[in-house]
């Protein structure tokens, strides 16, 4: 009969096998489809992150189900099971590895936090404008109002969120942010893209009948085509003749 010692040990055994398996297959992960600014890279770290950690501890409760299934499955005998005790050593270490993990992961997510958050500077600003079911785009700096959202890649741009009547969330996944539109109280969020190209958004928020159909689009470019773009567009302070 296998003692419980060489029980704990095979499935110790079989823990950490799978653990390495499982942190190798997911380690190199990108979890967010695209990657097109500097916050989209934080973001994706952090999840990447919180995967690989997230493996031992799947693999010590699937172990430990499938390990007792199998060894110590019932059989015809319906005695009782001998009393287990608790152990102090054992529950003293539990508890100091989930204390790491937590201080550990609120560190490194308040680090990410304020990397993205960063300084409160920019280099171009556009003020955004949720409506049920719309996205408006306004560029201060040019007088420009647009349906899409134009800004110039390796820049950082401050975007000044509102809404005229519920709340909106504004979502651009390839940049790894997403910020609440709410009534009457301005929000605001940087980001700095990296890559040029257009990438879809959307709203993130439940915010009434269509907003399945609320998307929106980021457009990155280099500086000279975006000057050139808001130099093609009408001005807002221009009248009709």
């Amino acid at each position: 009969m296998t003692s419980p010692r060489r029980h704990f040990w095979i499935a110790v055994a079989a823990w950490v096998v799978l653990s390495v398996l499982g942190i190798i297959l997911v380690a190199g992960i990108q979890v967010l489809p695209e990657i097109a600014s500097d916050e989209a890279v934080i973001e994706n770290s952090a999840f990447v992150l919180l995967t690989v950690l997230s493996v031992p501890v799947l693999m010590f409760v699937v172990v430990g189900l499938v390990y007792s299934a199998i060894r110590f499955r019932a059989t015809d005998d319906e005695e009782d099971g001998p009393p287990i005790h608790g152990h102090r050593g054992f529950q003293g270490v539990w508890l100091g590895i989930s204390f790491a993990l937590v201080i550990g992961l609120f560190g490194y997510g308040a680090k990410g936090l304020l990397d993205i958050r960063g300084s409160q500077t920019s280099d171009f600003e556009v003020q955004v404008s949720a409506e049920q079911w719309a996205w408006n785009f306004d560029y201060p700096s040019a007088g420009v109002t647009s349906k899409e959202l134009h800004i110039p890649v390796g820049k950082r741009v401050h975007l000044v969120i509102n809404s005229t009547d519920v709340i909106h969330s504004f979502w651009v996944p390839a940049f790894g942010i997403k910020q609440d539109a709410v009534p009457g109280r301005p929000t605001q969020i940087y980001v700095t893209a990296t890559v040029v190209g257009t990438y879809p958004g959307l709203c993130a928020e439940l915010c009434g009948f269509g907003h399945t159909d609320m998307h929106l689009t980021a457009v990155v470019s280099t500086q000279a085509d975006l000057e050139s773009w808001l130099s093609a567009q009408p001005s807002e302070s221009a009248s009709p003749s």
